[in-house]
């Protein structure tokens, strides 16, 4: 009987530490069209963020890397190549919050020490007009050794995947 127990819990544990990395939907501000996403190409993928929100250019860099080959896996020939770089897009991560957390709080109690990331992501064509735009908002709040084992990496890749989403 103990072993269906500590079964039963282990199977708990992992189901919520893929919470960490689920897709959470894009809000959509002014969506793509069906036949703009039909016709979709990328030309890159840039980050940056608002005052205050203590990012580095390193994490601009992994989170971008890490929704490109999210959009390369789900959409192989999204990315445009050298004959259509001329009409492709270009995928603008802007921001708005990013909270590291902290996993002795979130151990603690579920709720405190929440990890936060928010950000708005625009398409844009060669001219800089904004041709799409969408909030993205991923968070983890868990408590317990799952909420005190789960790291902002973890949070991240459920980003990337959302973020990802805005182009499938």
């Amino acid at each position: 009987m103990k072993v269906i127990h500590y079964f039963g819990v282990a199977l708990l544990a992992a189901m919520l530490a893929g919470c960490a990395g689920s897709v959470s939907a894009p809000t959509a501000i002014q969506p793509l069209s069906t036949d703009q996403k039909a016709a979709l190409h990328l030309s890159d993928i840039s980050a940056d963020a608002d005052t205050g929100v203590a990012m580095s250019d390193g994490d601009f860099g992994i989170i971008c890397q890490k929704v490109r080959t999210y959009i390369q896996a789900q959409s192989p020939g999204t990315f445009a190549d050298s004959a259509s770089s001329g009409s492709a897009l270009k995928l603008k991560i802007h921001f708005t919050r990013f909270d590291r957390g902290n996993a002795f709080a979130r151990a603690m109690l579920i709720g405190l020490g929440q990890i936060v990331i928010e950000a708005t992501v625009t398409l844009e064509n060669g001219g800089g007009t904004t041709v799409a735009q969408y909030k993205v908002a991923k968070d983890f709040a868990i408590g317990g050794v799952i909420g005190g084992t789960t790291t902002v990496d973890d949070v991240e890749d459920g980003f990337a995947k959302s973020v990802a989403t805005v182009v499938k």
